[in-house]
């Protein structure tokens, strides 16, 4: 017995708690994505059973065609000790013949037909459970919390969307119902065995407790195995993800050979931990193999000593013989299927790890919905936020008034907390309780729908982002029903028309994958108008014109004050000439709002501001100098 704590114990917990994860894994696939074609399953496992059941006639044919022929005929003393029939039994052996081949025959075609249908079919199946889960895990995805993202690589997450349903796709497509199937198969074998001879039988079902105990030696270990080369596939992606989005830094530092070789010491990793699966895999068939062998033996032997007492004929024993096969090829498929049942159950698991995440930032029972567009008053009301239980405030006690169409500038040194303060604005981050609250003209944004939040908060943040597309698709986004003439004045407010049809395309010139193909200033430009076109009631700008010189960022903002008038704006940024015009100044420090005011009262204060401002002043004279 396997004393706790010992190797075999923690194996036999493992293989437990496998087997148990591997059932509610498969509970939960079902319940919750195969359950409407639950139907169709069962018609396809009920097809699969009887092209296996067709297999089953054709040794019994077999067997009864020899013994017919061995009854109707008689050895010949010459010709080779074959067979030999009178007229009247040639007849009978001839019409044996054509029955038992018309019985074959038959069996196959019945079988390719089943074939045929099951496996399009369970194809058919298998491809919508996959856009299902993938469409599950897009629309969690979408709305998961910032903080998700924070903590959560996206090459990792990339990584359960294509190879972990990749995964389940093989399992649905060809390993349940053939699981289930190989199952319910041996069950019939086995009393269809027992009927034929059951002293034959007892033999041949004394290998299924071993094949049992040889499934169970394994089984801890491939799950742990399995496991750790799903965490390395993560591992891989994650790389890959992060690595070719900073193929510039990398060339930068010339550090491609770096890369290379921490990417292929992944992969070697990976490659290890597949072998030593394949070392475990091949072990557990060698000895299935093994058993399987040593069964049919001792089955041929106690046959053949039956044969001989007139116990059983040469047809029943040539009948067992071929389904003794029938029987271990279901059971050595079970064990060979291990490996597949841990790495599904483990792709399952990680899957439902996304789906089972908590959605914090999700509307209320009571929120309510914008009928009209607000005024744009924001208030921010004892505002503290932090990234995480365990990390520290970013922003700490912010209270701040903001009137309809007021343009607020929002400054301060790095990690002072200006881009949090938008971010919890737009809600992408939702406060604690006890943290503060932030009202859209006088509603606590919590109670407002989010999709409703959203299209009249619209923040532009300081990494502009395109799509792979074209200028019109990246244009729409905002507002896929958008004329021609409302694209067209969203770039010309951003300052981004002329750069448009200076394009051989126009608005259908190809954007690149991230926006590769526009300069830094052209996708800040184009995120710019995006927000424009989307016509929000308060503007968010992070940073976003941190990549335009002076005279355009000036005539982006006139053209904003000139053709969206009465709409709020709060802009972050680190240039002071970016907010100087502004109706009011928050200076940030440390995630506190340390001053307030106009440009000419900040000045007059002499303080942070002023400092900046004058600091500012003096670099961009001594660059012009």
């Amino acid at each position: 017995m396997a004393q706790p704590g010992s190797k075999d114990a923690d194996e036999t917990r493992d293989d437990a708690r496998g087997s148990d994860a591997l059932a509610h894994a498969l509970r939960r696939l079902e319940g919750e994505f195969l359950r409407p074609y639950r139907v169709t399953l069962w018609l396809c496992l009920l097809g699969l059973l009887a092209q296996s059941a067709l297999m089953l006639p054709g040794p019994l044919i077999q067997g009864w065609l020899l013994d017919r022929l061995v009854a109707l005929g008689r050895i010949a003393k010459s010709g080779g000790g074959g067979l030999a029939f009178t007229p009247a039994a040639a007849g009978s052996a001839y019409r044996a013949l054509a029955a038992a081949t018309a019985g074959l025959v038959a069996c196959q075609v019945l079988r390719s037909l089943l074939s045929w249908a099951v496996a399009s079919t369970t194809g058919r199946v298998s491809q919508e459970v996959v856009v299902a889960l993938r469409s599950a895990l897009q629309r969690k995805l979408m709305r998961l919390p910032m903080a998700y993202f924070d903590s959560h690589q996206t090459g990792r997450i990339m990584a359960r969307v294509t190879s972990d349903v990749g995964g389940i796709l093989s399992f649905v497509n060809s390993g349940l119902l053939q699981l289930l199937n190989d199952l319910l198969l041996g069950v019939g074998i086995a009393f269809l065995l027992v009927w034929l001879e059951w002293r034959l039988a007892l033999i041949a079902l004394v290998a299924v407790p071993l094949y049992a105990l040889n499934q169970a030696l394994f089984a801890a270990r491939i799950r742990r195995t399995s496991q750790a080369i799903r965490a390395q596939v993560s591992a891989i992606y994650a790389l890959l993800s992060e690595r070719v989005s900073a193929v510039r830094i990398v060339r930068a530092y010339a550090q491609e050979d770096a890369e290379v070789a921490t990417l292929v010491g992944r992969v070697d990793r990976h490659r290890e931990l597949n072998m030593r699966n394949i070392r475990s895999g091949a072990a557990l068939n060698a000895l299935a193999t093994m058993i399987s062998g040593l069964g049919t033996v001792a089955v041929l032997g106690l046959g053949v000593l039956l044969v001989t007492r007139g116990a059983l004929t040469v047809g029943s024993l040539l009948a067992f013989y071929a389904l003794i096969g029938q029987l271990y090829g279901p059971i050595v498929r079970l064990t060979q299927f291990q490996a597949t049942a841990q790495a599904t159950c483990i792709s399952v698991e990680r899957l439902f790890e996304i789906l089972d995440e908590p959605e914090p930032i999700a509307d209320s029972p009571s929120a309510i919905a914008l009928e009209d567009r607000p005024e744009g008053s924001l208030r921010f009301d004892g505002v503290s936020f932090r990234y995480g239980p365990d990390w520290p405030l970013v922003l700490e006690e912010i209270s701040a008034a903001i009137a309809p169409g007021q343009t607020v500038g929002i400054v301060g040194a790095s990690g002072a907390g200006k881009s949090t303060l938008l971010a919890v604005a737009a809600r992408l981050y939702d406060l604690e309780p006890g943290e503060g609250s932030i009202a859209l003209d006088g509603r606590d944004i919590r109670d407002i729908r989010l999709d409703d939040l959203r299209r009249n908060v619209v923040l532009v943040p300081q990494q502009a982002i395109a799509f792979q597309g074209t200028i019109r698709s990246n244009l729409a986004y905002a507002r896929p029903d958008a004329t021609d003439e409302e694209l067209w004045r969203a770039a010309e407010l951003a300052q981004l028309a002329e750069t448009i049809r200076a394009m051989p395309a126009g608005m259908d010139s190809p954007v690149d994958e991230r926006g590769g193909s526009l300069s830094g200033g052209q996708r800040q430009r184009l995120a710019l108008a995006r927000a424009i076109l989307a016509d929000p009631a308060v503007l968010l700008l992070d940073d976003c014109t941190s990549a335009l010189d002076a005279e355009t960022e000036a005539r982006i903002q006139d053209a904003l004050q000139e053709a969206l008038p009465g709409r709020t704006r709060l802009i972050v940024s680190h240039k002071m000439s970016s907010v100087r015009s502004a109706d009011k100044i928050l200076v940030l420090d440390a995630g506190r709002i340390v001053e307030s005011g106009t440009h000419d009262e900040l000045m007059r204060m002499a303080g942070h501001y002023a400092a900046q401002f004058e600091a500012q002043g003096a670099r961009a004279e001594a660059e012009h100098a």
